[in-house]
C-alpha cells in the first residue's frame, strides 16, 4: 500500500493509526508527490488529477499485478493472495 504525503505530513499520521487497525502481513509505503515513483506512476496511468484511494499490488516479479482507483476489499485481498501464492 502507498499513501501520498500532504504538504504538513499529515498522511503519516493517519496512514500508522490506519494500518494498525488492519493485521497486515505486507509492507506499507509513503510518498509525496516529489518522488520519481509517484510522479513515473501518475504521469504513465493518470493523466490530471489523481484520485485517491488507489490500491497497486506489485507481484514478486516487481510488475503490478493490480490496480484499482476506489477500495474494493473482496478485489483487493483476492490480488494480494494471487500475488503472495505466486512462485514466480
Amino acid at each position: 500500500m502507498v499513501a501520498a504525503i500532504d504538504a504538513n505530513g499529515d498522511a503519516v499520521e493517519g496512514v500508522q493509526e490506519f494500518v494498525k487497525h488492519m493485521d497486515l502481513t505486507y509492507p506499507v509505503g509513503l510518498e509525496d508527490e516529489t518522488t520519481p515513483t509517484y510522479a513515473a506512476f501518475t504521469d504513465a496511468n493518470f493523466k490530471g488529477a489523481n484520485p485517491f484511494p488507489v490500491d497497486i499490488v506489485v507481484g514478486r516479479d516487481g510488475l503490478i499485478k493490480y490496480i484499482y482507483r476506489e477500495y474494493d476489499p473482496d478485489g483487493l485481498t483476492a490480488a494480494v493472495e494471487a500475488a503472495l501464492a505466486d512462485e514466480g
